[in-house]
């Protein structure tokens, strides 16, 4: 764990924090946690302590679950991150679409964000500066600011990262808002029932909406890798896809997904291509312990220095899932 979240942690500093910048009634463990690490540098927490996990869409999106399984989401469309399987039904979903620019390859991109309650929805759109709608109504937050979410929560900025706390349930999620893409960090209780593209806190599962766990098969040559077939993984994403009309305020609607796509590896890379890419990785992965490898070629690789500036944000994962051809 980095130093300085181990610091953050200390009830000590925890509590000096609360008192001193914008504490929150009735605050719960995994709100203050997340919120402490958020405070300093704006980055997403990293590794959450025993009481809470961390769930994240980075990237192009590179996904990391609240358990720990690590896979690539490239399809564009409107997703459920993650719900609550409670009578709440709180959520947040995901707006990916096509950033055809590239010219090695035409990648996916979160280009906004979604919470819903029963009551309010918030959202976050890309942009310079990022976008941001209240119960569909535009809004603006100055920088270390704080609105207030009804009696739900609020929404904090921190430069172009946004902090949004659901208290009742003591979510917190972290929006690094770039000019480009979205990267999204969810922090959740270890107990919390969630389901979604982030998966659940129990175990490294992943289950289609109200269907069947998602057959993997185990990788013979490496233990720390899984693999399931393109049908059963496209199966498990449309599950997940919402209809995109009218579910944000604003912004072009995303493609619906092509399952028949080419998923790219790094072998569709040149030799040149991840030769550059596997230097600028290998300076980059002293600076961050939350440094994601895999990740990085891709993104270096595929998306030049557009997202490099996501390789801080990655969570650690314990498995990941390869997509069979």
């Amino acid at each position: 764990m980095k130093t300085i979240n181990t610091f953050l942690l200390s009830g000590i500093l925890l509590s000096g924090f609360l008192s001193s910048a914008q504490a929150v009634e009735n605050v719960q463990p995994c709100v203050q946690y997340a919120q402490a690490a958020w405070f300093i540098d704006g980055q997403s927490p990293y590794q959450a302590f025993n009481q809470c996990r961390n769930g994240a869409s980075i990237g192009d999106p590179h996904i990391t679950t609240f358990s720990g399984l690590y896979y690539d989401h490239n399809f564009p469309g409107v997703y459920r991150l993650m719900k609550l399987n409670d009578a709440s039904n709180f959520s947040v979903l995901v707006r990916n679409v096509i950033d055809k620019a590239q010219a090695v390859s035409a990648y996916t991109i979160t280009s906004a964000v979604k919470f819903q309650w029963v009551d309010h929805t918030l959202e976050i759109h890309r942009g310079k500066p990022a976008i941001l709608f209240l119960d569909g109504e535009k809004i603006t937050l100055k920088n270390n600011k704080t609105a207030q979410i009804g009696t739900l929560g609020y929404i904090s900025r921190k430069g172009t990262s946004f902090f949004v706390a659901h208290n009742d349930a003591d979510i917190a999620v972290v929006v690094n808002a770039y000019e480009q893409y979205l990267d999204v960090t969810v922090t959740v209780p270890n107990n919390a029932d969630t389901l979604g593209l982030l998966g659940n806190t129990a175990n490294l599962s992943l289950h289609e909406d109200n269907g069947p766990e998602l057959l993997v098969s185990a990788d013979p040559s490496d233990p720390l890798i899984n693999k399931t077939s393109r049908v059963d993984f496209a199966n498990f994403v449309e599950s997940w896809r919402i209809a995109d009309e009218g579910v944000f305020s604003e912004g072009d609607p995303a493609d619906d997904p092509d399952y028949t796509a080419q998923i790219y590896t790094l072998a569709d890379l040149t030799a040149k291509q991840l030769q550059k890419a596997t230097n600028k990785c290998n300076d980059l992965e002293t600076d961050a312990e939350s440094f994601n490898k895999q990740g990085c070629l891709f993104d270096v690789g595929f998306g030049g220095k557009t997202f490099m500036k996501s390789n801080k944000n990655h969570q650690p994962s314990v498995m990941r899932l390869d997509v069979l051809n």
